[in-house]
């Protein structure tokens, strides 16, 4: 087998985001991952090669026990049966996800559908397959008639229960006060500096620059808080900030 190292090793994600062509010729880098979205990278001659060929190269046995999906630039998932051949020199194929599962699972995430090789998917494996910001987005079940349920990314999803799932993933909007003014953040948590920047966007961190910040009706209740630099705070509707600059002189 090549090495990863070897400047000969075509790396076929790289190629698909570079927006050229794959190389006709080997041997090829790949990735393949778990119901994680954890991916370890492989080396492979062959520019078409069957399912079977590449569960085995990821020491995935025995075979039958697996379902193999390619995922295409646009994170959508097909299944690839061990017999089925895939071009790894076609445009939008950079990755495989392999489930030690006997049955796919079907639902909608923002409008479009999605298989998936696993009976629990998370929160944050949601947003991968969305294609958006971790941070700056929240996915949430849609249920017709009621709220819509938020799925945290360290939530499990059971994929199971009756029906097929429509999920969508929605930009952070929280309104809060800074300086008595309302304002909206898009992130559940801010830093310091962050906090100081939706009062004085033109700050620079640096040996002359201080602020106080100071927090009240937050996760920590209505007293006022101190936040200083290096720190994090959960971000709450509704929460009140003063920023102020400080004379250091």
């Amino acid at each position: 087998m090549t090495q990863l190292n070897d400047l000969d090793v075509e790396d076929v994600a790289a190629a698909v985001s570079a927006g050229r062509e794959v190389r006709e010729h080997g041997p090829y880098k790949i990735q393949v991952g778990d119901e994680s979205l954890e991916y370890q990278s492989l080396v492979i001659a062959d520019p078409v090669p069957t399912g079977l060929q590449v569960l085995e190269l990821a020491g995935l046995r025995p075979v039958a026990e697996y379902l193999l999906f390619q995922m295409y630039a646009n994170g959508h998932l097909e299944l690839l049966s061990p017999s089925e051949t895939t071009d790894l020199r076609q445009a939008g194929i950079e990755k495989f996800l392999a489930f030690k599962n006997d049955r796919s699972f079907r639902f909608f995430i923002d409008e479009r559908s999605q298989d998936w090789g696993a009976q629990r998917i998370s929160g944050h494996a949601l947003k991968q397959l969305a294609g958006v910001d971790p941070s700056k987005y929240e996915v949430y079940l849609v249920i017709p008639g009621e709220d819509d349920e938020l799925v945290e990314d360290r939530d499990l999803f059971d994929l199971a229960r009756p029906g097929v799932e429509h999920f969508a993933a929605v930009e952070i909007n929280i309104k809060v006060f800074v300086n008595t003014l309302p304002t909206y953040v898009h992130a559940r948590y801010l830093s310091y500096w962050e906090v100081v920047h939706l009062a004085h966007p033109e700050a620079v961190p640096g040996p002359n620059a201080h602020f106080t910040v100071t927090y009240a009706k937050g996760f920590e209740g209505n007293s006022l808080t101190n936040l200083v630099d290096g720190q994090l705070v959960h971000i709450k509707k509704g929460m009140h900030f003063n920023v102020t600059p400080t004379d250091k002189s």
